[in-house]
């Protein structure tokens, strides 16, 4: 049996070969991965050179969310502070959210849970301050009720952005949310709380499920 091989590629997630409508380049990241299978040696975990096209000329169109969420550095070890200023973000998003949702006809991005975004934030907040506390999601392991509360959150978020989606994509609101959000920085520092646990089940939330590997440049120190 050959060793186990496989292609790293840096693209949006559900692009496993690039943006649509672009077979050149499609092309070239197929044929490196065949060329894999040439190879005996392994096991191969090889990263593709190059970035995708098309989705760094979308990012270039320089869509902007309708509203300034940029605040003061936090200090997110203050349950308390933190609570206040993501209700006060959710607060500022609500009307553009209630606007997407009412041009989408009513379907939404968020309803993973049957919780509010201030709920979500009341108990990720809390997990944050106390990650002894039982799980918050009915029916649900804690491992599985962290990722579906933080999905539905970013989800809450991407919703409100897309009332204006003129030039939007994955790539501009994945930017967005984690590099100037404040619940973007939440998932960076549940992230980095799950990494440290010893629960293999909640360290795999951390390491796959909260924050894209193509948005990690945003990590603060």
């Amino acid at each position: 049996m050959k060793p186990p091989r496989a292609l790293s590629v840096p693209f949006q997630l559900g692009r496993p070969f690039g943006a649509p409508e672009a077979p050149d380049f499609q092309r070239r990241v197929l044929r490196s991965a065949l060329e894999l299978l040439e190879r005996s040696d392994g096991p191969i975990l090889e990263d593709f050179p190059e970035s995708d096209p098309l989705s760094d000329s979308e990012e270039r169109e320089g869509w902007a969310c309708p509203i300034n969420l940029a605040t003061k550095p936090v200090e997110l070890s203050d349950a308390d502070q933190l609570r206040h200023l993501l209700n006060a973000e959710i607060v500022l998003l609500r009307p553009w959210y209630d606007e997407s949702v009412q041009k989408q006809k009513g379907r939404r991005l968020n309803g993973l849970t049957a919780l509010s975004p201030e709920a979500i934030v009341d108990y990720l907040v809390g997990y944050l301050d106390d990650p002894r506390i039982p799980s918050f999601v009915e029916g649900e392991s804690m491992p599985r009720a962290i990722k579906l509360c933080a999905d539905d959150l970013k989800h809450f978020y991407y919703q409100a952005a897309m009332a204006r989606p003129a030039g939007v994509t994955g790539i501009a609101l994945d930017n967005w949310f984690f590099g100037e959000t404040l619940a973007g920085e939440l998932h960076f520092e549940l992230r980095r709380l799950l990494l440290s646990m010893e629960d293999p089940s909640l360290r795999r939330v951390g390491e796959i499920s909260l924050v894209p590997h193509t948005m990690l440049h945003h990590l603060r120190d």
